[in-house]
């Protein structure tokens, strides 16, 4: 029973460190036919987190691209039902950008430093810490709950070598 528990108290840290590692990833984003300019790039803006890369997939009937207003990237022309190569981001802010074809299409891509879920965009969860630095109670209940085990086990073992 013992090694049970030290193998779960070895697993944990591991487990925990896989949940935030696999964040940064592709992002898949779509030109898309529209009635307004800014609503031809979806989602916009695009979420994202440092080391993640975005991907434009033209949904449309005629060329785009998504080039970067600072110059930056560049992803050449899009054709219909095509997808860019992709594009990372490696720094935290805002990057706004455009379609060279089409001035009029605009989008961004807001590159965060810290670790987003899929829902990031709905209202903050009573579960994260009052500073958004992640889901403390769950990781701090796990970790009494391994040391009450830990504790139990070394009591009874102590009990029955008592006998």
């Amino acid at each position: 029973m013992r090694r049970l528990l030290l193998a779960i108290a070895a697993l944990l840290p591991a487990l925990l460190v896989t949940g935030i590692t696999v964040s940064a990833a592709n992002s898949p984003a779509q030109i898309v036919n529209c009635s307004t300019a800014t609503a031809c790039y979806s989602p916009n803006p695009i979420r994202v987190t440092v080391g993640s890369t975005v991907t434009w997939t033209n949904g449309t009937s005629i060329a785009h691209t998504a080039t970067s207003d600072a110059g930056v990237w560049d992803t050449g022309a899009i054709a219909p039902g095509g997808t860019s190569s992709a594009t990372r981001f490696n720094t935290a802010g805002t990057f706004a950008y455009h379609c060279t074809f089409h001035s009029d299409m605009h989008g961004s891509v807001v590159v965060s430093a810290a670790s987003i879920s899929p829902a990031a965009t709905s209202p903050p969860v009573r579960r994260l810490a009052p500073g958004g630095g992640g889901p403390v109670l769950p990781v701090g209940v796990a970790l009494v709950l391994l040391g009450i085990a830990l504790f139990a086990t070394g009591r009874v073992r102590h009990r029955l070598t008592a006998r």
